[in-house]
């Protein structure tokens, strides 16, 4: 989000679809009060508040930063036209990094079982789709990230490699449980490496999600 954020012309939404998740799964992450004070509680209300700010955008383009179990319930028909990019990430890595925040993480916590999904239901629309690995967009970004902008038909720029440090105006409520260490950070880092094997704990968890990432990243683009 931060590195289209740079991008001349273009805007960015953080996750409109967190305060409807939040809602309709009950769920009790850090910050929800505030989350559902601020956005849209139902799926409906966040399509509404997307559809809006692109209304009055007048920038040529809007990044949306989506999470996929956010959207589970929504409505996909608004994005038919749309570019999509599904960045995926190694299981153990994002299990590991969502345990830093949550007391306890499920396979639908980490939402890629809905990634699979949701990339099998987008084939029919008729905008650019790639699924990308982060890792490996991260091991040279001067190089991946044009190879990724042309997939998808748009122009690199160089800007896309740096952003100012700490938070930005557009940064969901959420971000003080979520974002400390993005906010220390002003250009890509290196990935973390895949690191020992989860616990008792989450090692079920792992290897259930390494069914749907591996099915995902024999469909990546090639960096």
């Amino acid at each position: 989000m931060y590195s289209f954020a740079q991008r001349p012309n273009c805007e960015v939404i953080d996750e409109p679809f967190y305060a409807a998740y939040l809602k309709k799964k009950d769920l009790n992450h850090p910050g929800k009060t505030k989350t559902l004070k601020l956005y849209p509680n139902s799926f409906g209300g966040a399509i509404q508040r997307v559809q809006q700010f692109i209304s009055s955008s007048e920038a040529k383009e809007v990044y949306i930063k989506n999470m996929a179990q956010h959207m589970v319930d929504a409505s996909w028909d608004w994005a038919q036209e749309a570019i999509h990019i599904f960045w995926i990430r190694h299981p153990r890595k994002v299990i590991r990094s969502f345990s830093k925040v949550l007391p306890e993480v499920s396979l639908s916590d980490i939402g890629i079982e809905e990634q699979v999904n949701q990339w099998k239901g987008i084939q029919k629309f008729s905008g650019p789709k790639i699924i990308v690995n982060s890792d490996e967009m991260l091991n040279e970004p001067e190089k991946t990230f044009p190879i990724i902008c042309d997939a998808i038909g748009i122009p690199f720029f160089k800007e896309m490699l740096r952003w100012p440090q700490g938070r930005k105006e557009y940064d969901g409520a959420w971000w003080p449980y979520w974002y400390s260490n993005v906010h220390k950070s002003s250009y890509f880092k290196k990935g973390s490496i895949l690191g020992d094997p989860l616990g008792k704990k989450y090692s079920k968890i792992e290897t259930e999600a390494l069914e749907y990432y591996t099915e995902l990243y024999h469909q990546r683009l090639v960096l």
